[in-house]
């Protein structure tokens, strides 16, 4: 798109809310001397500034630091839906409360105090109270991205440079809004781009092969401003060719909590269809990726006064489609005709098993009765076995018991013949000696 500010129709939201969209592209506005002033009366770093707050509220797992690196980053273009400052002004003028005894001193455009932690001073700004004094002193240390031409660019050195002064800024245009009476006239320098800008988008294309695709980076919708219809309405501009540009996908990386929200738009998270968009996801963690696919004939198209249908085209497509739903689909039967018969030819193979496992367990079963009985006729056998023996031993018991009867009877007579065989020595033993 042409420009690097590009204003759209003022749409309206019910009766008294109406917003302007507005596409920038920052890096491109900040290298443009003499760059046109994106909202009235305020600076356009102010307006940088206060973008990056909103997305660093609605997203502060990402960082301030790469929020402002994805809003500045080359080819990047940023949706703003921007309120009239006179609508905001007129709000304000009818709600303010009734505050006396306090008065205002202007914010120092050169603070002595600890700078506030970047998270915490963006913070401040869309915290959607305007009685919030939250200030905490803290000192904390950021890496600067290396800025190139640093002539024309808006590096990150310089926006937190100036941060500190706008949240100044703002924290005054708060206090200025309580402190007016109603008798006075609230001045439009108590408006500021923090009450202006209800919500932001980033996107950029790129290129996968032949298709152009539109990346929805970064959605963030003021919290004070939810179930108004702001979201819906970024995304219908961003599904719009002839608003964004011409483009063959939009794909968006989406957190759990927000696939329902797009779900509704017309996004998938078709696995498989999303497939041919992996190439985008390597810089994104802990998301869902989601993709719509626009129609043939797109609203850009039908805005070209020479536009007329190209049928002959459309049944070349369908034909081609055809055929290859075809091959998918024959491709897709043998497939299936061959698990048919794997699975048959398995089943046959389980059967064949079972019939095995039974006829093993019946054998077994034999084999087992057969050595029962083996076991009980060798019981019997050493049963007998041990009775014969028991006999034996009984029978032996007796003849010795008789033998030991007959050995003990003749004893007497054999000591006399021993006596008497003694006497008959004697004498003779005794004539020898006498000779």
């Amino acid at each position: 798109m042409a420009g690097c500010v590009v204003r759209l129709h003022e749409v309206s939201f019910g009766s008294d809310l109406s917003v302007q969209p507005i596409i920038i592209n920052f890096r491109q506005l900040f290298q443009t001397r003499d760059a046109p002033a994106i909202l009235p009366m305020i600076k356009n770093e102010d307006v940088l500034r206060t973008v990056v707050a909103l997305l660093d509220a609605s997203l502060p797992d990402i960082g301030p630091s790469d929020i402002h690196e994805t809003v500045h980053w080359h080819g990047i273009h940023t949706l703003i839906l921007a309120r009239d400052h006179a609508d905001v002004l007129a709000e304000y003028s009818g709600k303010r409360p009734k505050t006396k005894g306090r008065s205002l001193w202007p914010a120092s455009c050169k603070t002595t105090e600890i700078a506030d932690s970047i998270h915490n001073l963006l913070t401040d700004l869309y915290s959607d109270s305007e009685d919030s004094q939250k200030e905490e002193d803290s000192e904390e240390s950021l890496e600067t991205s290396s800025a190139e031409d640093r002539e024309y660019r808006w590096s990150w050195d310089q926006f937190q440079g100036g941060l500190q002064e706008f949240v100044e800024e703002v924290r005054n245009r708060r206090e200025r809004r309580k402190l007016e009476g109603e008798e006075k006239e609230m001045p439009a320098s108590a408006i500021g781009p923090e009450s202006l800008i209800v919500a932001a988008a980033c996107y950029d294309f790129k290129t996968l092969s032949t298709d152009r695709v539109l990346q929805l980076s970064l959605l963030a919708v003021r919290k004070r401003f939810w179930n108004l219809g702001f979201g819906s309405y970024i995304m219908m501009l961003l599904k719009h060719q002839s608003v964004v540009g011409k483009y063959d996908a939009l794909v968006v990386h989406a957190s759990s909590n927000a696939v329902g929200f797009f779900k509704r738009h017309e996004l998938t998270d078709d696995i498989v269809l999303n497939e041919k968009f992996n190439e985008l996801k390597e810089d994104w963690i802990n998301s869902i990726l989601m993709s719509y696919l626009p129609p043939f004939t797109t609203d850009l198209e039908m805005r070209n006064p020479t536009y007329s249908p190209h049928f002959e085209k459309l049944e070349m497509d369908l034909d081609i489609v055809r055929e290859q739903a075809l091959s998918v689909y024959q491709q897709q039967m043998i497939c299936v005709t061959r698990l048919i018969k794997e699975v048959k030819t398995l089943h046959t193979q389980l059967y064949n098993q079972r019939e095995e496992v039974r006829r093993l367990n019946s054998k077994l079963e034999h084999e087992r009765r057969a050595r029962r009985k083996i076991e009980h006729k060798f019981l019997l056998y050493k049963l007998k076995n041990a009775e014969q023996l028991l006999d034996n031993i009984v029978s032996d018991s007796d003849v010795q018991a008789i033998v030991n009867q007959e050995d003990s009877s003749p004893g007497e007579p054999e000591q006399e013949e021993q006596a008497d065989e003694l006497s008959i020595q004697t004498p003779e033993g005794d004539g020898c000696g006498m000779q």
